[in-house]
């Protein structure tokens, strides 16, 4: 049976054929399927199935924090039609990954389009989003460096004539950079990770002290409930033993803590020190 959110109508039941393979270290594939085109991550890839589960689980956190994601669904592929990764891999049979296909577009780094963003606040829930879930893959800073700003996607669908709608999509490197998920990732040194994932430079002038604020309070709403109801949905055949589903929770519950109480103070430090 597919699982569909509630919150949306979308609801694919089959993949119809490949349309393209996509060149993503989750060998994603453009895919048809009954209800239109859609992006389909599958077990079989390169990564493993721990990609699939970050996936799930960033998308629901970001939608708790009140990101717009992606119409997504999780829907059972019985191995057929025959899908050729980009790898050179078959995808397997299993528990797939879908989000259905929008009009829109990776940011690609233009300061001028942050000011056509019609939900311009959520930039620092974004930002907080990948802090807390450690996400290599949208931006990490020296002396790592990572950039990845087609990961920052900009959706034209439902927003004002000339404006976008940021979205929270891509999520298969939360944790551990897409390395397989571990029952020791809820270690104190990467609950208090202080490496500003997620924040690129153009951001930082983007960002009101208030929105920051937002995004702490709606970090620490998040209920320990939440958390786990997300991490015990995640499906069976992805691997994810109970060990790593409770150092997971661990994780989430012991960063969220954390980042909650420091991230507004490490973005604005001036403005702190002004209120002391």
């Amino acid at each position: 049976m597919t699982f569909v959110p509630p919150h949306h109508h979308w609801k694919p039941t089959r993949i119809r054929g490949l349309v393209q393979a996509l060149p993503s270290g989750s060998e994603a594939l453009l895919v048809e399927t009954d209800a239109g085109a859609a992006y389909a991550k599958l077990p079989g890839g390169k990564e493993g199935p721990h990609i699939l589960a970050c996936e799930l689980v960033g998308t629901r956190l970001a939608a708790l924090l009140g990101l717009p994601v992606l119409d997504w669904v999780l829907m059972p592929y019985p191995g057929q039609p025959a899908l050729k990764l980009r790898s050179g891999r078959m995808a397997q049979a299993g528990t797939a990954w879908l989000t259905r296909k929008v009009n829109g577009f990776g940011w690609g780094r233009e300061a001028s389009d942050l000011k056509h963003i019609s939900n311009r606040a959520d930039i620092a829930k974004l930002v907080i989003l990948d802090q807390w879930t450690r996400n290599c893959d949208r931006y990490r800073p020296e002396p790592k460096l990572r950039v990845n700003e087609n990961n920052v996607f900009l959706n034209r669908e439902g927003a004002p004539i000339g404006q976008f709608i940021l979205m929270a999509m891509d999520h298969t490197h939360i944790f551990t950079c897409g390395g397989p998920l571990s029952r020791d990732m809820a270690k104190i040194d990467l609950v208090k990770d202080v490496t500003a994932f997620g924040l690129f430079p153009e951001f930082e002038g983007a960002i009101q002290r208030a929105d920051a604020v937002a995004a702490a309070a709606a970090l620490a709403a998040v209920t320990d409930e939440a958390i786990h109801e997300i991490v015990a949905s995640i499906p069976a055949d992805w691997e994810v033993d109970g060990t790593i589903r409770a150092a997971m929770e661990d994780f989430l519950r012991q960063r969220r803590d954390w980042l909650s109480k420091t991230f507004v103070s490490r973005l604005f430090p001036q403005d702190e020190l002004a209120l002391e």
